[in-house]
């Protein structure tokens, strides 16, 4: 092989690295689980974010039973997110700033139903400071109590991802 040929191969190789690089930074995450008929699911459009970017997290919930599936909320709030770093000091949390009703609430999503939330998060932390780049991960929790269950929540497996310069 030539020094030249060698050269453009190097080069193509280089190129194709980034490129696959870029593929996966921008490729979407989700985490489920299923309980009972209810399927959860979290998820958040790439793994890697620019500083400053809005990082936005969708929780979906789906009757995947043969018959109606009801769904008790113990407040007007349905969903939580919660950033944390791996070792798991809270950084933020969705709900923080916000207000709800405190009365139960009752949703039926027939057979193969589903609703979903979104949340965004500014990469501020509770105080209102932007966070460092680094590691972080999305908790995200879906606030419900289910027909013969005495759990008011059900937390999915958390979302990495990561914040860079």
């Amino acid at each position: 092989m030539t020094a030249e040929v060698s050269h453009v191969l190097g080069c193509w190789v280089g190129v194709f690295a980034i490129v696959v690089g870029l593929a996966a930074a921008a490729s979407p995450m989700t985490v489920e689980r299923v309980e009972g008929p209810l399927r959860l699911s979290a998820s958040v459009g790439k793994t890697t974010y620019a500083i400053g970017e809005v990082i936005e997290a969708t929780l979906v919930a789906q009757n995947t039973g043969a018959g109606p599936l009801t769904l008790t909320f113990s407040s007007g709030q349905t969903f939580e997110l919660v950033v944390r770093r791996p070792r798991g000091d809270e950084v933020w949390r969705w709900s923080h700033d916000k207000a709800f009703t405190q009365a139960f609430q009752n949703r039926t999503l027939k057979a193969g139903e589903m609703v979903s939330y979104r949340g965004a998060w500014d990469q501020r932390d509770l105080q209102g400071r932007r966070v460092d780049p680094g590691t972080y991960e999305i908790v995200a929790m879906f606030l419900v109590r289910l027909e013969g269950s005495d759990r008011r929540s059900l937390s999915l497996p958390p979302l990495a991802l990561t914040i860079q310069q």
